[in-house]
């Protein structure tokens, strides 16, 4: 059966070596405390009073033996402090060495808890690296074992191609950009010069509108001027007319009465137009009447530009809402398409 030791408490340990040194060093101060009382006792032994003058003799060996003995004690006592200032320096040595050897065994032992710190720190990622691995391993497994893959040397040929693509997409990508900026410039231009047009055609249609509200106006001035001087042929009650007279009424008032139809777009004579041959400017009241008559068919003679006018300014309308329409095709689906693609 093996025998356990534990250690000591320190003040177990410090009795111990009191009672060590009692025990083991004590005997040289004993025997030389001896030897003292030896002497002593010796003398009064050897006393010449009580014993005599033989008492000399005896005593001379005995004291050479005592003599001996106080020496042996004395080297013994010597050999004793030696050991024990050996002892002592063995100690300091010791303790020296223990505490040299106790700050290398507490940095060898950090050192040690640092590495197993480092240790397990690189066990975990390998875990985790092994684990990864495990993963991929799968992974790889479920790929290469798929028949539908083709060879690697393919693939990397397929890869090229791809890469090839790619940058002929880049070099694609930069044209369109720049296709795509003239574009942008050429339809800005485009709707500018549009809307320049839409004001000069906006502009040209109200003109248009106000001169057909001034030819509205000039016409029913006309045809206010004409109602009001237009001549009746009311008869007069104190006189008979002439028969040559009243047919020369009737062919001045056909002459220049306006006809309806004339009002409404048929051939109106025009203020420098002569009169027939037949008819003769007639004295006093027919020569005023006459003349009204010829003021009444120049009147209404006048009217006649607007219609004219007007139909050439309805042709610039249907003209201008052409061209109109022809500015709207930059804003329709299809250009829009074009400029985005």
């Amino acid at each position: 059966m093996a025998s356990t030791w534990d250690l000591l408490d320190p003040e177990e340990e410090a009795e111990l070596h009191k009672t060590r040194l009692l025990n083991v060093e004590e005997k040289p101060f004993k025997r030389l405390a001896k030897r003292s009382n030896t002497i002593s006792q010796l003398l009064l032994s050897f006393d010449p009073a009580t014993n005599g003058a033989n008492t000399s003799g005896d005593i001379k060996p005995k004291l050479k033996q005592l003599k001996e003995d106080m020496n042996l004690d004395f080297d013994a006592f010597g050999s004793s402090i030696t050991r024990m200032q050996f002892l002592h320096n063995a100690n300091f040595q010791e303790r020296e060495r223990y505490r040299v050897d106790q700050d290398r065994i507490l940095a060898d032992c950090q050192s040690v808890r640092q590495n197993n710190i480092q240790l397990r720190e690189q066990l975990e990622a390998a875990q985790a690296t092994l684990a990864q691995r495990k993963q991929f391993d799968e992974l790889a497994e479920k790929i290469t074992s798929n028949r539908l893959l083709r060879p690697r040397e393919d693939q990397i040929t397929n890869l090229a191609k791809l890469e090839e693509e790619c940058r002929e997409l880049e070099r694609e990508s930069e044209t369109y950009s720049e296709t795509w900026r003239e574009r942008r410039e050429q339809f800005n231009r485009i709707m500018e010069e549009g809307m320049l047009l839409r004001r000069q055609i906006r502009d040209e249609k109200e003109e248009v509108d106000r001169r057909e509200g001034m030819n509205e106006d000039a016409e029913d001035d006309a045809e206010v001027d004409k109602v009001g001087q237009t001549p009746r042929n009311e008869p007069s009650g104190n006189a008979t007319p002439h028969p040559d007279l009243d047919s020369q009424m009737k062919a001045d008032g056909d002459a220049g009465t306006p006809n309806p139809e004339a009002l409404n777009g048929g051939t109106t004579p025009m203020r420098d137009t002569p009169g027939p041959d037949t008819l003769k400017p007639p004295s006093g009241h027919n020569e005023s009447q006459s003349r009204g008559d010829s003021q009444a068919p120049s009147r209404d003679a006048s009217p006649m530009p607007p219609h004219s006018e007007r139909r050439a300014e309805s042709g610039d309308d249907v003209d201008m809402e052409e061209s109109e329409m022809t500015v709207e095709p930059p804003e329709s689906n299809d250009d829009k398409m074009e400029v985005d693609n």
